[in-house]
């Protein structure tokens, strides 16, 4: 027993409870005397816990009475201070589960079993320095507790577990805060905060709980503390939460396309509805029609009825009213039978005399043109008569000395220059018009360009006129540019291009030109595309005659004659049967594929000969003797048309160049 102011030290130790084994401590680690009395001792209980090893502090007094605490580490602050009377010292609990049991009664002042969360708080205050926030235990507890408002003694230990788990995710989580937190006002704005919610909780971030946070703040939209988000970001997502949130957006998908199934079903039920009110409408106004009908035709009747009682006296008068006409129309018929020759030979000296207008015409066009070119030669001679005047005018002044005669000098140059500018207006306005009464581009184009550069009033509008000839022969020649290529996509463009410009009129004749190559171009296309399908059965029923119909030998040899054999070369069947039978780039199918008809076009002698050769049958003979000889008709027959074609086109280019 100790008495009253004896002096006890106390050393402390600690061990590992799990191998027994004790680790001294240095003295300096803690020393501590005290005065007691005889009835009471005070002792400190220090207890920490951190993940899952506990250590033992002894406290050992100079009597030999040891007390035990289990601890994981030498902390500096108390836990509890409590009163322990000295006959008490030989019942401390060495086992985690009684020091856990001693420690919660220590704390449950009231004795009820239950600690409530400010309580738990206190506790592990006392553990970890600074502990964590209430909504921090109050989620821990969640977490761990049967009863999420209070904690029994069997749960302490988990729930200071989960709660130091926490403490040391905030200790982490607050430094990667502050590091977005980078105007340092310890907020972070809402996109940071959710990333770092999606980077902590990765795929089971839960958007409808961010949403719902996002929507329960007072002040949506302003940055976010730490605070708010601390205890989300320690809680351990749930894939049941994730599966919940799922289930519930299918729920809401499957309530949408319920709801847009409803409304479809109410409008396909209006429309029927509709449907029904106009059909019944549609009957109803039928029903009226016909009731306005059948009183017409009552009162058509009563009109007939009431005019059948005047017919009587107005008979005689209606014969000889209609014996008049008869009588009238007779002698109409009769006068212009008499007439008749006489109107035709003034239909025909009126269509003459039309004639003769439009020949006059086109004649005085074209000596108007003339006339108009000699007036823009007058004015060119008259300008440059007038620049050498000025000139002479400009030397002359340069060597006179007495004013009167520099002035007569400056009057003379001015009128010369003068007579300048008034022939080079009339010299542009005439070059301008001779070319539109030519329809030459060149010209067109030089005389709208000199006219604009001198800045001329264009009293007979003929800049316009001359612009819209220029956008005519250059849509014109873009369709024969397109013509040329002999390609259907670019001359499809060029026909559009012209319908588009509203030239359709004024390029008829080549519109109908393009129109009939590309029909052609079409044609050849679908030609080509029957021998690219083309069976190689049907062309080894050709090579298998052994004495083959005349008319199957007869469009071989023309197509081979356009395919540039001679016709020596395809006399006997058998050197036909050979070059039927080729393969590779030498096949007929390929060749008849790559044979460009401007090859023909360039031999027309060629063309001739083949054309005499196929012309002789028709198609209908050919395909009742052999489909695939008929096939090779088609495409021989085509090639020399198109060959024909590209002879007449060009010729008329070179009559168009030569009219350009």
């Amino acid at each position: 027993m100790l008495k009253g102011g004896e002096s006890i030290h106390i050393e402390l130790v600690f061990c590992n409870p799990n191998n027994d084994e004790s680790i001294s401590c240095n003295s300096q680690y803690f020393a501590y005397s005290m005065s007691l009395d005889t009835a009471n001792i005070f002792a400190f209980y220090f207890v920490s816990i951190m993940c899952k090893q506990f250590y033992i502090y002894v406290l050992k007094y100079s009597n030999g009475v040891c007390l035990y605490f289990f601890c994981l580490q030498f902390v500096k602050y108390t836990l509890h201070l409590f009163r322990w009377h000295s006959n008490a010292l030989g019942v401390m609990a060495t086992s985690q589960s009684e020091a856990v049991k001693k420690l919660f009664s220590l704390v449950d002042e009231g004795m009820t079993g239950e600690l409530n969360a400010d309580q738990v708080q206190a506790v592990h205050d006392t553990i970890r320095m600074g502990g964590v926030s209430l909504p921090q235990v109050k989620a821990a507890m969640l977490y761990v507790c049967s009863d999420p408002n209070v904690c029994e003694d069997w749960e302490l230990i988990d729930l200071l577990k989960e709660m130091d788990r926490r403490y040391f995710l905030i200790q982490d989580f607050r430094w990667e805060f502050s590091m977005l937190d980078v105007d340092r006002t310890d907020t972070i704005t809402e996109d940071q905060a959710r990333w770092f919610l999606q980077a902590v909780h990765g795929q089971h971030f839960s958007h409808r709980k961010w949403n719902s946070f996002i929507n329960s703040r007072p002040a949506p939209g302003a940055k976010i503390s730490f605070a708010e988000i601390e205890v989300e970001l320690c809680n351990i997502p749930s894939y049941a939460d994730v599966l919940e949130e799922e289930e519930e957006e299918t729920r809401k998908k499957e309530e949408a396309e319920r709801k847009k199934r409803l409304a479809q079903e109410e409008r396909k039920r209006m429309k029927e509805k509709l449907e029904e009110d106009r059909l019944r409408l549609l009957e109803e106004q039928k029903m009226r029609e016909e009731e306005k009908l059948r009183q017409e035709e009552e009162k058509r009747h009563k009109a007939e009825q009431e005019m059948k009682q005047v017919e009587a006296a107005a008979k005689a008068a209606e014969e000889e009213a209609e014996r008049a006409r008869l009588e009238a129309e007779e002698k109409k018929r009769r006068e212009e039978e008499r007439v008749l020759p006489s109107l035709l030979v003034i239909g025909w000296e009126r269509l003459e005399k039309l004639r003769k207008e439009a020949e006059e015409k086109r004649l005085k066009a074209e000596e108007e043109a003339k006339n108009i070119e000699a007036v823009a030669q007058n004015a060119a001679e008259e300008e440059a008569r007038a620049e050498k005047l000025a000139s002479e005018a400009r030397e002359q002044l340069k060597r006179v000395q007495d004013a009167k005669s520099k002035k007569e000098l400056e009057e003379k140059e001015a009128e010369a220059l003068k007579l300048k500018k008034e022939m080079k207006e009339k010299r542009i306005r005439s070059n301008l018009k001779v070319a539109i009464k030519k329809r030459k581009k060149t010209p067109l184009k030089t005389g709208v360009d000199d006219f604009k550069k001198a800045k001329l009033e264009d009293h007979d509008g003929d800049v316009p006129t001359a612009e819209r000839l220029l956008k005519q022969i250059s849509t014109r020649d873009r369709l024969r540019d397109a013509m040329s290529l002999r390609q259907i996509k670019p001359l499809e463009e060029a026909i559009n291009s012209v319908k588009k410009s509203g030239f359709e009129t004024e390029l008829q004749p080549e519109m109908i030109e393009a129109n009939n190559l590309l029909l052609r171009l079409r044609r050849l296309e679908r030609i080509r595309a029957e021998i690219l399908e083309l069976k190689q059965s049907t062309v080894a029923e050709i090579r298998s005659y052994s004495n083959p119909p005349p008319i199957v030998h007869s469009v071989m040899i023309a197509t081979f004659l356009i395919l540039g054999h001679l016709e020596k070369e395809t006399k006997e069947w058998k050197k036909v049967q050979a070059l039927v039978g080729k393969t590779g780039k030498d096949g007929l199918k390929r060749r008849c594929l790559a044979y460009d008809p401007q090859t023909l076009a360039n031999n027309m002698d060629i063309a001739k000969k083949a054309k005499e050769k196929m012309m002789a049958f028709e198609l209908d003979d050919v395909r009742d003797v052999s489909a695939g000889a008929a096939t090779f008709y088609l495409w021989g027959s085509n090639m020399i048309e198109e060959a024909e074609m590209m002879e007449q086109q060009k010729k008329r280019d070179s009559e168009r160049k030569d009219d350009d």
